[in-house]
């Protein structure tokens, strides 16, 4: 099943508007797409998740999720603002890649409406050295975590891997300090591009927070490196619903040459607010013989509505 945790899946369309956007420019510090147009009425929201209701006690009705053909444990925990670790441990029968339709998943939550907080942007997209400061975005979810993205700019002429940062979340009282690792979603960071790095601190934490990331680690690939294949996301369309919370993405994938031949394939999805902070990602990936070059996804906002989208590709050659 092409899933795999940080962001797999094959979306499924839903009702709103509709529009085409570019894919993320690699050589430019901060790429820009067109703005997602607000949809001209609210569609309903799938079928198949049920409604969150206030129920303020864990010891009310357990809330479950029915799996439907297009649904993968990542974004169903995105959907109900929970960690995927959370809801893997919730469900140790589950196998995450590879749920049947029908599939019940326990949803570790009280029944409380989602009411995500986000940290101001930090300021700053500067050169991945380590201790460079990065924009840093952080969202509290219903099991009482914070999941952050830390945006990092490659403005190097090189391209890097194994980027990484440290992110650190404090309360506003001094009484709570966490620092941990936030990682890439792909293994490149091309030249003159930015991509968010993720983490996510387990509860408790917090209601009031700050959050700051810098850069950790990372690697200059070699020049004349042959384990990457040249990829482009071409043929976008996002199809938003939800009040543009959540936009179904499709496309192909382009390699250079055309006669190349993927072993594996990643396609990276990152949404953004109106302004610029980054509210959610997801990643389809395909390591199948023969390797798909058609994806589809479907995108969840952790907090602000999606004002627009940006889509990375990277490949690896057959062996």
């Amino acid at each position: 099943m092409k899933r795999l945790f940080l962001l797999l899946g094959t979306a499924v369309l839903l009702g709103g508007c509709v529009f085409s956007i570019s894919p993320a420019p690699t050589n430019l510090p901060r790429p820009t797409n067109t703005a997602l147009p607000q949809p001209t009425e609210t569609p309903a929201p799938p079928t198949t998740a049920p409604t969150l209701t206030p129920s303020p006690t864990p010891t009310g009705t357990p809330v479950y999720y029915q799996v439907d053909a297009d649904d993968d444990m990542f974004g169903v925990a995105l959907r109900y603002g929970i960690s995927l670790e959370a809801l893997m441990t919730a469900n140790p029968t589950v196998i995450p890649y590879a749920m049947g339709v029908g599939t019940l998943l326990l949803i570790p939550i009280t029944q409380t409406p989602p009411a995500p907080t986000s940290t101001p942007a930090q300021a700053g997209q500067q050169t991945p050295e380590p201790g460079a400061s990065l924009q840093t975005d952080c969202y509290r979810d219903l099991a009482g975590g914070v999941l952050c993205f830390a945006l990092a700019l490659n403005d190097t002429e090189k391209d890097l891997e194994n980027v990484s940062a440290k992110v650190t979340l404090s309360g506003v009282d001094g009484a709570y300090t966490r620092t941990q690792s936030a990682v890439l979603p792909l293994n490149l960071l091309k030249a003159g591009q930015s991509l968010p790095l993720l983490t996510y601190f387990q509860a408790p934490t917090p209601e009031q927070f700050s959050a700051s990331a810098a850069i950790d680690f990372s690697l200059p690939v070699p020049e004349d490196d042959t384990r990457y294949i040249p990829a482009e996301a071409t043929d976008l369309e996002v199809i938003c619903a939800r009040g543009n919370l959540s936009c179904a993405v499709n496309g192909r994938v382009a390699l250079q040459p055309d006669s190349a031949q993927a072993g594996a394939l990643w396609v990276l999805v990152v949404a953004y607010s109106q302004d610029g902070r980054v509210v959610g990602i997801r990643r389809w990936d395909d390591q199948s013989s023969p390797i798909s070059l058609d994806f589809s996804v479907l995108l969840y906002s952790a907090g602000p509505e999606i004002a627009r989208v940006e889509v990375t590709a990277e490949a690896r050659p057959a062996q």
